[in-house]
């Protein structure tokens, strides 16, 4: 009676080691599985400066970055990347192989050229980018008068009003999908240059209702060079508010 009492605790005994090794089993495979698996699709979100392209290359250097534990682990407790003309990004794990990134750009409105590198800078003047990248849709702006310049500090310009008449005069040409090659200010009158014509746009009165009008003159001038006189603009509704003179 003993004998087969030992017995059937011997068999528990083994039975539960037969558990127990088994569900080690069990979570080792499904950690090497968690490991082993590979993020296949990628959503981006946000990106204007970036292509989609360029951002997957940058976030997902190597084959681990495309691995999702570690993709996870790395976004939640690693430092993020710093990116140029990127404020921060966030991943958002749809399942275990598919992520969205969502891209949240800084906010600049022009550029100025200082020691060779270009200094991007925000709605306030405030310099938030350095880098010889040049951004496409960014305008560069000349005739700033400052003796330096110091990231994540205001241009020491002495007409700080003059940022937000940029501002103004960026998201004007922005709206009205105008392309310029740089915009140029003589105190606080806006010149900017497209192709071969020479806008002098003036004060900042009036500035979307100037753009607005450029766009419909442009096609007018296409392939000419010369200066367009839009300084003393009154208003859409009159046929002769503006003077063009065709370079000689």
């Amino acid at each position: 009676m003993i004998r087969e009492d030992e017995q059937k605790m011997n068999r528990r005994k083994e039975q539960k080691q037969l558990i127990y090794y088994g569900l080690i089993l069990f979570f080792l495979l499904l950690l090497l599985l968690i490991v082993s698996l590979r993020i296949s699709e990628v959503k981006i979100l946000g990106n204007k400066q970036y292509s989609e392209k360029e951002i997957k290359a940058m976030l997902f250097q190597d084959e681990w970055d495309e691995k999702s534990a570690y993709a996870f682990f790395k976004e939640k407790f690693r430092p993020h990347k710093s990116l140029p003309f990127i404020e921060r990004y966030e991943m958002r794990w749809k399942n275990p192989w598919s992520v969205e990134v969502i891209i949240y750009e800084k906010n600049m409105v022009g550029y100025v050229q200082y020691m060779s590198s270009n200094f991007y800078f925000d709605g306030d003047g405030v310099v938030v980018e350095s880098t010889k990248k040049k951004a496409p849709g960014i305008p560069e702006v000349k005739g700033l008068k400052f003796s330096s310049v110091s990231l994540y500090k205001a241009l020491p310009v002495e007409n700080k009003g003059v940022f937000q008449d940029i501002l103004n005069l960026s998201a004007s040409l922005q709206q009205e999908k105008i392309s310029c090659d740089y915009i140029e200010y003589s105190g606080t009158q806006a010149i900017i240059h497209v192709g071969g014509i020479r806008v002098l746009l003036g004060g900042n009165e009036d500035m979307e209702q100037k753009v607005m009008s450029l766009k419909d003159i442009l096609p007018a001038l296409s392939g000419r060079k010369g200066t367009l006189d839009l300084s003393e603009f009154k208003g859409r509704k009159e046929k002769e508010a503006y003077i063009f003179r065709e370079n000689k």
